[in-house]
């Protein structure tokens, strides 16, 4: 009797180790410089290099209140190295990062940087976090937010 609950303990463990699902780490997502994308009159951006196409309409829509205000912008884009993607446009308050969904973009968090408006953002990628630079100050976004900061 042991021996078959020996044998049905490591038939067990055997058959759980073997659906256990397959994780490839360390692995960094992140792009080593942002993404300037030009909109097109349908409010759409497309990112070759990376194979990114998206509607935009709904993030202006959000930001400014005008879903047409795309009219003429370029968008920020840049991923960091969890794989969330910070967006961002001229004129914007905020930043915006997404995680990536089936066939979407899903906000996770929206940071806001400037009352007025940026004139003028731009991301550089960091080991440890996105830095946005505008108005001359430099920010450190994370997932979480700013980091060392609100």
């Amino acid at each position: 009797m042991k021996q078959i609950k020996i044998l049905f303990i490591i038939f067990t463990g055997f058959f759980f180790y073997n659906c256990s699902s397959l994780t490839l780490k360390p692995a960094e997502f992140g792009w080593p410089i942002e993404a300037v994308l030009k909109i097109d009159n349908q409010g759409f951006v497309k990112e070759e290099r990376h194979s990114v196409y998206f509607n935009t309409k709904e993030l202006f829509l959000e930001e400014m209140q005008d879903s047409l205000s795309y009219a003429g912008k370029t968008l920020r884009l840049i991923r960091n190295n969890e794989g969330y993607y910070f967006m961002t446009s001229v004129d914007f308050k905020n930043v915006y990062i997404f995680s990536a969904d089936k066939d979407s973009f899903v906000l996770e968090k929206k940071i806001q940087i400037d009352e007025t408006g940026m004139p003028n953002p731009v991301f550089n990628q960091r080991s440890l976090f996105i830095e946005l630079i505008t108005n001359g100050k430099s920010y450190r976004l994370t997932s979480d937010g700013i980091q060392g900061g609100d």
